[in-house]
């Protein structure tokens, strides 16, 4: 999870696993402070997906409110695990952590799954700017 100034995307290129999008999905931005949270779905994960969403927006939310944010862009990472999930379970849990966080009134920007994208963002210095949590089904 990176706390950022800003962040900004846009899809270059469709792969076999990329979600349908509307045309306005295409590009997308926070042009204020958010929490950038990069996801992985790992093998493990598919043993109870839904624990895993679950437990993965309360560390987001905790993160959150460490450093007083409200916006969130979640963006699908695979290059995170070697080991990963099915797509249709790493996406499954992405769309669930989406709706656990507006649930909680967090301003939630979700990136499209499966596409070749570039992005830019801009983050913060401070001691919990930039963190790392593993979460496992268990």
């Amino acid at each position: 999870m990176l706390h950022c100034d800003y962040f900004r995307y846009e899809v270059v290129g469709r792969t076999r696993l990329s979600e349908e999008v509307d045309e306005e999905e295409m590009t997308g931005k926070v042009d204020e402070s958010v929490l950038v949270v990069l996801i992985s779905s790992e093998k493990v994960d598919e043993k109870d997906p839904t624990k895993v969403a679950k437990k993965s927006a309360e560390e987001i939310m905790n993160i959150a409110r460490q450093v007083k944010e409200k916006n969130i862009a979640l963006h699908s990472f695979a290059h995170l695990s070697d080991d990963l999930s099915s797509p249709q379970i790493a996406k499954r849990i992405i769309d669930d952590v989406k709706l656990h966080l507006n649930s909680k009134n967090y301003d939630v920007l979700k990136t499209p799954f499966g596409w070749r994208d570039k992005f830019e963002l801009c983050v913060k210095s401070h001691p919990v700017s930039k963190v790392s949590r593993k979460v496992m089904p268990e």
